[in-house]
This record gives C-alpha cells, sequence and structure tokens, in this order.
C-alpha cells in the first residue's frame, strides 16, 4: 500500500537566533560604558527588576550593526514563510528604542511584549559562572540566567515555548508581540545585554 500524500503548515511566531562578532560585542560594552559614566539608570519605561539599565539615545553604531542582522531576519523569514505569502517592508525600518541593561544577582523580568513590530536581545557579555549555574540547575522550569519566548494557550499537543540558555554573541529577533521571560540567577556577577524595538515599513534608517 502506498504511502498517502500531506502537507503541513508553518505555525505561529518567527524567532531568529544567530551570532554577532567578537568585534561588534567590544562595541557594545563601549556604547555601555559611555552610558554608564555619563547617566543615571533609567527604568521608567520597561517591565522589569533589573538595577540598572540605560536606553541609548544615540546608537548609530549599533543601528549599523543591526541591519545586516535585520537582513538576515528577512531572508530566513521569506524562506519560512514561503512564496505565496505577502512579506513586510524589511528595507525600510527604524529602530525606535535601544537600551543596555546590567543584570545582576536575582534580577529578572517578567513576562512581558514589546510596542513594536519586532524586538531583538544581544548579549555581548555572558558569564561562564552563570551557564554553569544553568548546567546544574535541577528543577522543571526554565533554569537560572535563561530565557523563554511563550506562544498559544499552552497545549501539550504542539510546542507552545522556546527555552534557551544564551551564549556570549548571541543575538534574537523575533515578533515584538511574543511574550518572553527572563530568568535569575543567583551568581555574584553581571549579565550585559542590548534590547530594542524595530518598527518596519518606516523612511529614516
Amino acid at each position: 500500500m502506498s504511502q498517502p500524500s500531506y502537507r503541513y503548515y508553518h505555525w505561529g511566531p518567527f524567532l531568529l537566533h544567530t551570532q554577532i562578532t567578537p568585534d561588534e560585542c567590544r562595541m557594545l560594552l563601549e556604547e555601555g560604558k559611555k552610558y554608564r559614566k555619563k547617566y543615571k539608570a533609567d527604568r521608567a519605561n520597561l517591565p522589569d527588576y533589573l538595577s540598572e539599565e540605560y536606553n541609548l539615545t544615540d546608537a548609530r553604531r549599533i543601528h549599523s550593526l543591526l541591519k545586516k542582522y535585520l537582513k538576515i531576519y528577512a531572508e530566513g523569514y521569506a524562506k519560512w514563510r514561503g512564496g505565496n505569502h505577502k512579506l513586510p517592508n524589511f528595507n525600510t525600518s527604524v529602530f525606535e528604542a535601544i537600551w543596555i541593561n546590567y543584570m545582576k544577582s536575582n534580577d529578572f523580568q517578567p513576562p512581558h511584549h514589546h510596542q513594536a513590530d519586532l524586538a531583538f536581545i544581544m548579549y555581548p557579555h555572558m558569564p561562564q559562572v552563570i551557564i554553569e549555574e544553568n548546567k546544574n540547575y535541577k528543577g522543571t522550569l526554565a533554569a537560572p540566567g535563561g530565557i523563554a519566548w511563550f506562544y498559544g494557550d499552552g497545549n501539550q499537543q504542539y510546542i507552545d515555548n522556546v527555552k534557551t540558555m544564551p551564549q556570549t554573541r548571541d543575538l534574537f529577533i523575533f515578533p515584538g508581540s511574543l511574550k518572553h521571560w527572563v530568568f535569575p540567577f543567583r551568581s555574584k556577577v553581571e549579565r550585559i545585554s542590548v534590547a530594542g524595538n524595530i518598527l518596519l515599513g518606516k523612511s529614516n534608517v
């Protein structure tokens, strides 16, 4: 008896994972140092429990970096959607807001989403001790220092979440409406991430 033919549908959000270069990591850390010396920490506009973060109001160097990776996202998104769907206009985009987070022991971000078409998170510095703490975790939820994205109602018959432990150089780009959650760690070190929002179909970038 011959095998019946079948097809399946891509479902849910498109989440891209790639890596930035070591030089780009160094540039992000340099930008963060400028703001850390010059400004007070700003936590007014984000739903988090972080000790220290800064809104990078002059982020032109980071804009140039992100353009390259937005092209990669656009290519992957086109393959994921297939040829029969109208694609967003990735060529004219605005990096609306960019901030740098200095995450310390017991800091965390509860489930939240971004008011933007796309959001991104980059990790220029992830201490190895947090990675080891994550590996040694014995619980059933996402491990310390990890990040998780959630989609849907939690039905066990399909994949409704992605959990991962970020590494230095990791970059994630995803729909701004996709809820995500950053888990606390106990190690007495500092983890640095850069995050922000992207608006599609604009013209000043």
